[in-house]
């Protein structure tokens, strides 16, 4: 293995040279410096052992590819090899941006429900790009992201695994994250990335791992034949209905044990599902990311901030009341926005997502001159066009408000309309 020292000098394949200024950090596949480029800092990652000439190659062309998203921080140069060894140029991570492990140990919190259903929709999308670019991760796990806990913005690195999809990079993954057929000995592909994201999207919410309870508890030490039978061929949920074999417990698993009860049923249904036996066992019945976005959509749209004492809340609009989980009040329900089959509740300060671009594009808030009556102010880039029962029409620029009002029709766009209910 040969250590780069600072201000030794790396050749690239398009060429030029960088020049090492100092280690950022190691891990088991390699080095990571600090380098510069032509004047720009950027990151170096420097394998300690480098794998075949397959591998070289297929970092080259998923660098003429390009990234498939801006989620990810994606290789940009590769280098020459020197006495066998090499690495590839990315982009530096910036420094609001923290370990995925840093949420799940509380070193971290979000800053807001909604920046960590801004985060899951970000991952979503970036795996769904991945997947339309023909393109399988192989080793997705919670070392993969970065995430800002004010806004919920991800990105995605170690991305040199990344083959096409049915090749295999040599790259197996953690056997915490791999789905059960790639811990029996299959190659990974996108449906087995599907079930690495469904436990990244548990982990997420819930801070635990879904496969983690009672009998792991009980395991006297972790072998890699008991991994291969807790989270492969004996993998059982955590809340699975019909097998209590394996549930959190209390003391070891506060975390999930906690946040099981705030989020809407919805959501724990569907990971119950995507956890089941039948899913485990056929992985072309997973869940594909699109579909997530649709579901996380839906939790969102339940999320709003509770009139009485200014905190986020889930709202179940299907119960005979609606309370704030923080303070027990009611939450009225009587006012929202309906779009299509949607019911945006309004409440002031909060966010409305009317698109699918993971942007808030408007904001509720009360009238300083009266606050009891609220308004809608657009937060997005665009016009919008609204129109009374009695046939005026006012157009609502970017920063403009409007009033709730019953019947009053918006054009968010043209193909996004809807009418408010008060």
């Amino acid at each position: 293995m040969i250590e780069l020292k600072p201000g030794s000098k790396v050749d690239l394949t398009i060429g030029g040279q960088a020049t090492v200024i100092k280690e950022l950090g190691r891990g088991g596949q390699g080095i990571v410096y600090l380098v510069d480029l032509c004047g720009q800092k950027m990151a170096l990652k420097w394998y300690l052992n480098p794998l075949g000439d397959k591998f070289y190659k297929n970092l080259e062309k998923n660098i003429q590819s390009g990234a498939p998203s801006d989620a990810f921080i994606w290789p940009e140069y590769l280098t020459l090899k020197t006495k066998g060894y090499y690495g590839y140029i990315m982009k530096l991570r910036p420094a609001n941006y923290f370990e995925f492990g840093n949420f799940l140990l509380a070193k971290k919190n979000f800053k807001s429900f909604d920046a960590m259903l801004a985060a899951a929709m970000k991952i979503c999308d970036g795996f769904m790009m991945l997947h339309r670019f023909g393109f399988s991760y192989q080793d997705l796990n919670d070392g993969n992201f970065f995430i800002d806990p004010s806004t919920g913005d991800v990105l995605i690195c170690d991305n040199d695994n990344v083959m096409p999809q049915g090749e295999k990079s040599g790259i197996m993954g953690k056997a915490r994250y791999m789905a059960p057929e790639v811990v029996a000995g299959g190659i990974p592909d996108k449906y087995s990335d599907r079930f690495s994201l469904s436990v990244i999207l548990f982990m997420l919410f819930f801070a635990n791992h879904p496969f983690e309870g009672a009998k792991v508890v009980a395991c006297p030490c972790m072998t890699e034949s008991y991994e291969k039978k807790f989270y492969g061929s004996e993998a059982v949920f955590i809340y699975n209905p019909n097998d209590k074999s394996n549930l959190p417990v209390r003391g070891v698993h506060q975390n999930v044990i906690r946040r099981w009860p705030v989020f809407p049923a919805i959501l724990k249904d569907n990971f119950i599902q995507q956890f089941s036996q039948e899913k485990l066992k056929n992985p072309t019945t997973r869940m594909i990311e699109q579909e997530w976005q649709k579901l996380i959509a839906k939790v969102r749209d339940s999320l709003v901030v509770c009139p009485s004492c200014g905190e986020e809340t889930f709202l179940d609009t299907t119960s005979d009341e609606c309370k704030c989980m923080n303070c027990g009040k009611v939450v009225s329900i009587d006012r929202y926005i309906k779009i299509g089959s949607r019911s945006l509740i309004l409440t002031p300060n909060t966010k409305l997502y009317i698109d699918n671009d993971n942007v808030a594009d408007a904001l509720v808030v009360s009238n300083p001159q009266d606050p009891s009556m609220l308004l809608i102010q657009n937060i997005s880039g665009q016009k919008w066009t609204a129109e009374t029962p009695s046939g005026k029409i006012k157009e609502i620029e970017p920063k403009g408000f409007m009033p709730v009002k019953t019947g009053i029709k918006i054009s968010f766009s043209n193909i996004s309309k809807g009418e408010i209910i008060a």
